[in-house]
């Protein structure tokens, strides 16, 4: 499975509720990675490398749970 496919797969089993804040997260993240934005620091671009091996890897944590731990 490819990387997009991961990505698609994730929205795909999101809540109707999580669509726009997980909408807004992606948006943000490619006016981030736009040529006309700001470049990404070697640390940002480090921790995306990190997310995208966790997916991979199927280490994810419902965002329900997330949020329940954090008192959110």
């Amino acid at each position: 499975m490819t990387t997009r496919d991961a990505l698609h797969q994730l929205v795909d089993q999101l809540p109707d509720a999580q669509a726009e804040l997980a909408r807004a997260w992606l948006q943000d993240l490619r006016a981030a990675a736009d040529e006309d934005g700001p470049p990404l620091e070697p640390e940002a671009l480090a921790s995306l490398d990190r997310g995208l091996a966790d997916l991979a890897a199927g280490r994810l944590k419902p965002l329900a749970d997330y949020e329940r731990e954090r008192g959110l």
